[in-house]
């Protein structure tokens, strides 16, 4: 078999070709396996949103050790509570930046101290983003991701959508408007002779799943297109509830319809799933300053930058996050059952504060005298003896007149000098 003859087959399989970049390879080996588990999840319940939420579950379930991990650190964290409210309570009062990196610094030392890595429970969010990240690819380009259609293949159905469309045989009614246009800008690149050499395909993968499933995919068979085997019933079907909301769309303002609600249920379940995920894991002693402000302001921020992400990709990637609040918030729920924090006393904070503080109001007091007694001496006029030395030069003769240093014997030099 020639070398490139496999080539046709790891594309139909959907693996990426090999004249693709090293990134594009890099995020196939995430993309390609997704769309394998969505396309199992599709087959066996037809309808896509109820298949995203079999696939979030089954992911959710791959990466419970991942959750485990990340479990074990936060109870781990917990443990040192005591040990770091004691710093915190060490610079009580104190706002100024320099006292607030010091105190960060004495924590950090910490956890050093107990060899505790407070980033080793970042992996499991890292993967999550990662796996929204691909899943998106997947979701936008339905064709190649789940139903494995080589790639130069869709790029040749999109070219074909422009020349139907310049010849006005293609129904658009019922696109979205913003696809009509791409399809325009399309059609206006094919040459008079009808060439299409400059044409440039801009329509993405659930796009064209749209137009083949108004148009018909009979129109679009043959060998460097689609397999004549392939039918309206393979396309991924991204409506819900009869066809009432379509998820392949993309919500906006424009058109204000049902589809609207995905953006506002996205804020109110990712809002929820914040405020119960803060109840059910670790949090760090309270902090103050723009620290506190940041944190504050995060349980905002996030649920609103998801629900303006809702408003630029198909509304199908929106209802995947929905999913994995809900996921997530259930699945911490089960862990912390699984692992409880543990729960001290206040004798078990005084105990830590002794344990923290030892050693370090002895060395704060001789410094406060260090200090204290360089300030007098720098306070002294020129030449003028200290107190403290003035005193022991007094105390000198009556210790010597005490008997406990012998006087020494004085000798009469008051003719050294004289002359004969």
């Amino acid at each position: 078999m020639p070398a490139g003859a496999s080539v046709p087959y790891l594309q139909r399989k959907g693996f990426p070709s090999p004249r693709r970049d090293a990134l594009e390879f890099m995020l196939d080996i995430i993309r390609v396996p997704i769309g394998y588990i969505i396309d199992l999840c599709y087959r066996l319940i037809p309808n896509y949103a109820i298949a995203l939420l079999f696939f979030a579950l089954i992911m959710k379930i791959l990466l419970f050790p991942f959750g485990i991990k990340q479990q074990k650190n936060m109870v781990r964290q917990a443990k040192l509570r005591p040990k770091e409210q004691a710093i915190r309570a060490r610079y009580a009062g104190r706002t100024d930046k320099v006292t607030q990196q010091k105190m960060q610094q004495d924590i950090m030392k910490l956890y050093q101290d107990e060899k505790f890595n407070p980033a080793s429970g970042c992996l499991p969010m890292i993967i999550q983003v990662i796996i929204v990240f691909a899943l998106y690819a997947v979701v936008i380009n339905p064709l190649h991701y789940v139903c494995h259609i080589p790639g130069e293949n869709i790029n040749n159905v999109g070219i074909h959508i422009a020349e139907l469309y310049a010849k006005e045989e293609l129904d658009v009614e019922g696109i979205a408007d913003n696809t009509v246009k791409v399809i325009e800008g399309m059609a206006s690149a094919i040459g008079e002779d009808g060439s299409t050499e400059k044409v440039k395909n801009s329509i993405t993968g659930i796009e064209i799943v749209n137009v083949l499933r108004k148009n018909g995919v009979e129109k679009f068979h043959g060998d460097t297109m689609l397999p004549s085997d392939f039918t309206n019933d393979d396309l991924p079907d991204f409506t819900i509830f009869g066809g009432s909301f379509d998820l392949s769309k993309t919500p906006n303002f424009a058109n204000f319809d049902w589809l609207m609600l995905i953006p506002l249920l996205t804020f109110v379940f990712t809002f929820a799933s914040m405020k119960l995920t803060k109840k059910l894991t670790y949090q760090p002693p309270q902090q103050t300053g723009d620290a506190a402000l940041s944190m504050k302001m995060m349980d905002y921020v996030m649920p609103l930058v998801s629900t303006f992400f809702t408003f630029t990709v198909p509304a199908v990637v929106a209802v995947y996050w929905i999913y994995q609040n809900i996921f997530s918030t259930v699945q911490q729920f089960v862990l912390k059952l699984m692992y409880p924090y543990p729960v001290f006393t206040e004798e078990d904070y005084k105990a830590a504060e002794r344990e923290m503080n030892k050693g370090i109001r002895h060395s704060k007091k001789a410094e406060k005298k260090k200090s204290v007694k360089s300030a007098h001496r720098i306070d002294l006029e020129d030449g003028e003896e200290p107190e403290e030395d003035r005193e022991e030069k007094a105390a000198l003769p009556k210790a010597k007149s005490s008997g406990l240093v012998p006087p020494a014997a004085l000798k009469d030099e008051s003719d050294k000098d004289l002359p004969d």
